[in-house]
């Protein structure tokens, strides 16, 4: 989805959280990407291939980012006040994604029901290689998106589709 995020990157900051380790990635114009892995290791390995001119950095927006991802995972805060670099992306996919990061915490929505909101009905596949595809999980809650009858599909960050229920289950319970 992303033309050339290497070029927009330039920092990053790791962290652990209690359904994976991210890595946040930031450039000039704001979060570019955010790396959900099960580990460590797999986070610095995809940035390092991803990112190789990328440094790690202790404060700045990357720090900011984590400290609200770690507030999240805290309870402490349903959404984020972060600027966002989607520039690479497609208008399609720019639409789309604002539009998802209006459904509340706690809620859901399906793949129909997202397209038909950012004013694409019949786009439901379509709006299923954006989430597929979502560069800032968590931040932009793709995981808040199910099937049509309500079933939870496919999710790229950390440990998949365990990782997404987790997730829901959580904002339910934090709500």
């Amino acid at each position: 989805m992303r033309r050339n995020p290497a070029q927009q990157a330039t920092s990053f900051r790791i962290g652990a959280t209690p359904a994976g380790w991210l890595g946040v990635v930031a450039g000039a114009q704001g979060l570019v990407e955010i790396v959900f892995e099960p580990t460590e290791v797999a986070v610095r390995e995809r940035l390092a291939n991803s990112y190789p001119a990328a440094r790690e950095e202790r404060g700045g927006l990357c720090a900011a980012a984590l400290g609200q991802l770690q507030d999240y995972f805290a309870g402490r805060r349903r959404s984020f006040e972060l600027p966002l670099d989607l520039a690479g992306l497609s208008p399609f996919a720019r639409e789309v994604l604002a539009v998802l990061q209006q459904v509340p915490a706690g809620a859901t929505v399906s793949y129909g029901e997202l397209a038909a909101r950012a004013g694409h009905p019949g786009a439901a596949r379509a709006v299923g290689r954006v989430m597929a595809g979502n560069p800032l999980p968590l931040v932009v809650p793709c995981h808040r998106v199910v099937g049509a009858n309500g079933a939870l599909t496919g999710y790229s960050g950390a440990a998949g589709v365990a990782t997404k229920k987790w997730l829901l289950e959580f904002e339910k319970r934090t709500a």
